[in-house]
């Protein structure tokens, strides 16, 4: 009985061993994720490149108009750059007003610097009612300088923008970014042309 038990087990191996129905399905199955997932992939990160460019090439264009003093009636100088951006987004980046910051400063030196303050019990940080200069005129110490803006004539202006961009099919929306988005950030910092009076409290 054991011996025909054998045989028979011996057969059924040697059947499935030569048989190869089902092997396209099984490697299809294997293999489609991994296709998807690099086709997929490259649209969605691609989209995100060309965002960037269009971002980036958006604010250098705005940075342009704002050096300047022209202003057309009716529209502020923070209204034309954003509009200059989004001219440059091809309806593909649409950047909105609390995306966009300008930051003044009186030279590139300043960007980014504190407001000089009186370190009173040497601790190399700013404390609550230690002395300090205001220097952006807002009532309150600031660990950035800048004053909000796009600066006067000769001033130094941080045009920052922080943008969020869908991804085009969101497949590989686990791996990047954020419910499907993907933030992006731009910034450049250019010199006014001397039209006018700085900055002053």
């Amino acid at each position: 009985m054991t011996f025909i038990r054998y045989l028979y087990q011996k057969s059924l191996i040697k059947k499935f061993k030569k048989c190869n129905r089902g092997a396209v399905a099984l490697e299809y199955a294997l293999g489609l994720p991994i296709f998807l997932t690099l086709v997929l992939g490259v649209f969605d990160l691609g989209g995100v490149y060309f965002a960037t460019i269009l971002l980036e090439g958006g604010l250098r264009e705005a940075a342009r108009y704002g050096v300047t003093g022209d202003l057309d009636p009716g529209v502020t100088k923070e209204e034309k750059i954003l509009e200059t951006i989004n001219l440059h987004g091809a309806g593909f980046v649409q950047v909105q007003a609390d995306e966009l910051s300008t930051l003044v400063y009186e030279d590139f030196d300043a960007i980014g610097d504190p407001e000089p303050y009186v370190d009173a019990n040497g601790n190399n940080i700013y404390d609550g009612g230690e002395a300090f200069t205001d220097l952006n005129c807002n009532g309150a110490w600031d660990s950035d300088a800048g004053f909000d803006g796009a600066g006067n004539g000769s001033e130094v202006v941080l045009y920052t923008v922080e943008h969020e961009t869908q991804l085009i099919t969101g497949y590989i929306a686990h791996l990047i970014g954020e419910n499907g988005k993907v933030k992006l950030r731009a910034s450049v910092a250019v010199r006014n042309e001397p039209y006018g009076g700085g900055a002053s409290c």
